[in-house]
């Protein structure tokens, strides 16, 4: 797992790593992540599993119907090209606070991949420091 940085280019695309591209493949959905700022990158069987759970949830819960619209609606396939890039739409970029020419942070979560404006993740990153004191064993984190 690591971090990478890279710049948005003027059509929207963003270079992945050759080392994530590998765990992904050729084929990704970007969509709204569950936290504010950042893009998730699923591999499409992970996204097709979450659209299935998504499904067999009750859809009369208008908070069942505000999740799937966020996650499953705004949801974008992408083909990483021979370059390897992802071409991102402006609305999912602009989600995030970010445009062409901006620098970005890929962060790589083993089978998905969060996407976050630089500024915002270093930002993010001095706010975790207050996370480093939690007593993880509550969540059965250990090893660590």
């Amino acid at each position: 797992m690591a971090r990478f940085t890279n710049k948005i280019d003027v059509k929207g695309r963003v270079f992945v790593p050759s080392k994530l591209r590998e765990s992904l493949g050729r084929n990704v959905v970007v969509t709204l992540s569950l936290d504010s700022g950042y893009l998730s990158v699923y591999t499409e069987s992970r996204f097709q599993n979450i659209r299935e759970q998504f499904e067999g949830l009750n859809s009369m819960d208008p908070r069942v119907r505000r999740v799937m619209r966020l996650i499953v609606g705004e949801a974008l396939p992408c083909e990483i090209d021979s370059q390897g890039r992802i071409s991102v739409s402006s609305e999912l970029w602009e989600h995030i606070a970010v445009e062409p020419g901006d620098e970005i942070s890929i962060i790589n979560i083993g089978d998905k991949l969060d996407i976050c404006g630089k500024h915002f993740y270093e930002k993010k990153k001095e706010e975790l420091s207050a996370v480093m004191e939690l007593d993880l064993t509550e969540y059965n984190v250990t090893g660590l």
